[in-house]
This record gives structure tokens, C-alpha cells and sequence, in this order.
């Protein structure tokens, strides 16, 4: 007979047969990698990159004063990370 390419007969060491579907966490792994992959497509189709910025408590005040960010979400980093976007947009195009 040819080579068999399928798992039947390989056996794991707790002695059952290999499950033919990848284990949960794999399978969560998995689509979150081809989330971030997406992702990736999508803002190079649209031109943009995604950079990790670090920005200064100083530069949030500064944000808030400008009317770019509200106080109440000075902590919330995706709100910092909208406002800063916005103050870019505005100040460079």
C-alpha cells in the first residue's frame, strides 16, 4: 500500500487516536492571528500604518486642552489613541 497521509493509526500519548479537528485554544489562536492578518490587509488597502506611539501625560493635557480629548477619558487609551488621530489629521493634512 502507498503512503497514508490522514492521522488514522498515529496515537498521542494518552493513547487515543489524534482528533482530526485542532484543539479549541489552537483553533482560537488561529483566528485571531487571521483577524490581525486581516486587519493588516485592510489598512494597506486604505494606505495606513499601524505604529505603536508612546505619549507623555503632558501631551494628553495638552490634548484636552486643544478640545481633542475629554478629562472624564484621559485614561482610556483608545479614546487617547482617537485624539491623537484627530490632532494629526488636523495639524499635518
Amino acid at each position: 500500500m502507498g503512503q497514508s497521509t490522514s492521522n488514522e493509526g498515529r496515537r498521542n500519548d494518552r493513547g487515543n487516536a489524534l482528533p482530526k479537528d485542532d484543539p479549541p485554544d489552537v483553533t482560537r489562536l488561529r483566528s485571531a492571528a487571521a483577524k490581525r492578518l486581516q486587519a493588516h490587509r485592510a489598512r494597506a488597502r486604505m494606505g495606513l500604518r499601524c505604529l505603536t506611539v508612546r505619549v507623555s501625560d503632558r501631551t494628553v493635557r495638552r490634548l484636552i486642552s486643544n478640545g481633542y480629548l475629554c478629562l472624564e477619558r484621559r485614561d482610556a487609551a483608545a479614546a487617547v489613541a482617537i485624539a491623537l488621530e484627530a490632532w494629526i489629521a488636523d495639524n499635518l493634512t
